[in-house]
């Protein structure tokens, strides 16, 4: 048991200096600042090599004899000057004074074997084939790829790269895994010079990427006010205070006092550039990291990815809500937050578990650089438009269907409908106005509860019935969108014209293949199964006549059509059927407007799916 907590013991002390430090992590002259001096003297220019330590005791012999070498060679150099140039000689050992070590020096070049579980991904290039298949759409893929591997070169160069994470855990297992003391000293060592290294990124980082200019805070000019100075004789003799003055330079005191870092003594708005907004860009991105990691984490509560752990939050927030104490707990949870940090910060265990997770491709990735890392440099965009872009599709499409409902709704596109939802919404305000208040918070954090346990878990996983588990869309129900006004407002016409025509042409000819009830919507010349031909289409279905020999390919009735889509670069037209069957023209120069004649025409309902 002893044994165990000390192995305990050892490893939280290891896994200390891991986070930011404090403005007084150098309070004391540890040997962070004092080895770097040691080894500088006169003329010794600052090296980044003693933050950092080799993978492996040949690399660092090797880098020791170079150093020696150097050395050796500068001595030689230095000894020569001094015969041919003495005055040069005098005028050194008169200056001669130690050279200050470079603050929070740069990283060096990474080893090659920076992976801890599984190798890094084969970064391939674009197939022969696909190239000549499609040209166009490689060379872009080739080309956003090389884009997203200039921002992953950056991200991993600037902040803490994944190579450092590694060979500070390698350091860490050295420590653990050393047979006697004298190793164990000298693994602790490296694993503090790592753990420097480490703090010296972080500044790095900043001081490099986020910091383009800065400006001198001007010094304190305002005294505190004394009230003998703002005392001011009358014509009677009698003094009187000017208490506005004497407010005003109280003001000015405590703003330059307390607050002179923070006024930005250029009032006009930063200029745009491209560095600007990467620096802006590239912050943005970093400091989300953890909230991306806390949307994960929500999203696999709501989803009920693992069904007990949903159970229990569920169970606590039912809780809560019986005990109205909801806000209460939502702010004692974030002081236990912030306290857990300060009492269990994180620790090399805790990197290692990141590391295993960033480099298996398998598990889902919780923040933008584990998924970098997972990927490849060249294969992030790729997984991350794969992954994502088809959800991030949805939502854009569903947050415009939302606006254009709101508008509909405000200019009674739908009078019918907008009424409806003018009448929920006047029992809406009823409710909250005559309904206590606290009775109102209750019912919204209910409501709450059942979105997020409920509704939000039909969405994610069953995405064809997200509209149904919407309340935005209840309240707004069947208000059109655009698409939905268009559609509708074309088959209002095409029933007046069709009246129209079916009057003034009652009687129609058996050369045209008419049949009786039809109306011809036109004749429009492209090409299917490999046939050169005309595309006749009628107000109740297709059919595609070859134009050598006329002979019928083809025909298809509207009430059979599951799926009517524009496919190709703006001249192609594909029809699907209740059996699975496509129907696909191509070379059709009017394609638009033979998609709209169907759908207008037609008379049949139809739901927009892209």
């Amino acid at each position: 048991m002893a044994s165990v907590e000390k192995s305990r013991a050892t490893t939280e002390h290891l896994s200390q200096g891991l986070d930011r430090a404090t403005h007084a992590v150098y309070d004391n002259a540890d040997r962070h600042l004092v080895s770097p001096l040691r080894g500088h003297h006169a003329g010794d220019p600052p090296s980044s090599s003693s933050s950092y330590s080799g993978e492996g005791g040949g690399e660092e012999e090797g880098r020791s004899k170079l150093r020696l070498v150097s050395k050796k060679l500068k001595g030689i150099k230095t000894k020569t000057n001094g015969i041919f140039h003495p005055a040069d000689r005098k005028k050194k050992k008169s200056g001669n004074h130690t050279t200050a070590p470079l603050l929070a020096p740069p990283p060096i070049a990474e080893a090659q074997n920076d992976r801890l579980f599984h190798d890094a991904p084969e970064q391939k290039g674009p197939d022969f084939k696909e190239v000549l298949k499609n040209p166009i759409s490689t060379v872009q893929s080739a080309f956003h790829g090389a884009s997203g591997a200039k921002f992953a070169d950056t991200m991993d160069n600037q902040v803490i790269a994944h190579g450092a994470e590694v060979r500070l855990v390698r350091a860490y297992d050295e420590v653990m895994d050393a047979a006697s003391e004298e190793e164990k000293s000298k693994a602790t060592d490296n694993l503090e010079d790592l753990k420097k290294a480490r703090q010296d990124s972080f500044v790095r980082w900043t001081m490099d990427r986020h910091i383009l200019a800065v400006r001198r805070v001007p010094p304190r000019m305002t005294s505190w006010p004394r009230a003998g100075d703002f005392q001011v004789k009358g014509e009677n003799g009698k003094g009187h205070m000017q208490w506005l003055d004497y407010g005003h330079h109280l003001l000015r005191y405590h703003v330059e006092h307390y607050g002179d870092s923070h006024i930005d003594a250029n009032p006009n708005l930063p200029t745009p550039s491209e560095e600007a907004l990467n620096t802006s860009l590239e912050r943005l991105i970093m400091i989300s990291t953890p909230y991306q990691m806390l949307l994960m984490k929500i999203r696999h509560i709501y989803r009920w990815d693992d069904p007990r752990e949903t159970s229990q939050y569920l169970a606590v927030y039912t809780v809560l809500w019986a005990l109205n104490y909801i806000s209460g707990a939502a702010i004692l949870a974030l002081i236990w937050l912030v306290i857990k940090r300060r009492l269990y910060p994180p620790t090399l265990e805790d990197i290692r578990e990141e590391i295993k997770r960033s480099e298996d491709a398998e598990m889902t990735p919780l923040n933008i650089t584990q998924l970098i890392e997972q990927h490849g440099s060249h294969g992030w965009t790729d997984a991350l438009r794969h992954d994502l872009g088809p959800w991030l599709l949805l939502q854009l499409e569903d947050f415009a269907n939302v606006l254009e409902i709101w508008r509909n709704f405000y200019e009674w596109r739908e009078r019918r409908r907008t009424t409806i939802s003018l009448v929920l919404l006047t029992f809406l305000w009823l409710a909250v106005t005559m309904v206590p208040l606290h009775l109102v918070i209750k019912i919204t954090q209910f409501n709450f509860g059942v979105m997020f346990f409920g509704l939000f878990p039909i969405a994610t996983r069953y995405p064809q019935y997200r509209l149904l588990a919407s309340p935005m869309k209840w309240l707004f129900w069947r208000v059109p969108t655009d698409a939905e006004w268009a559609i509708a407002r074309l088959q209002v016409e095409a029933k007046h014209r069709k009246e129209a025509m079916r009057q003034a042409d009652s009687k129609r000819t058996e050369e045209d293949g008419e049949k009786e009830g039809d109306v011809s919507l036109g004749k429009y010349h492209c090409t299917s199964c490999s046939h050169h031909g005309d595309l006749q289409v009628y107000s109740d279905g297709v059919r595609y006549v070859s134009a050598v020999r006329k002979n019928l390919l083809w025909e298809l009735k509207f009430e059979d059509v599951s799926l009517l889509q524009k496919v190709g670069a703006g001249e192609g037209l594909l029809f699907v059927d209740t059996k699975d069957a496509t129907f696909r023209v191509s070379g059709l120069k009017s394609r638009n407007e033979v998609f709209t004649q169907i759908i207008g025409y037609s008379g049949l309902r139809w739901q927009v799916s892209g």
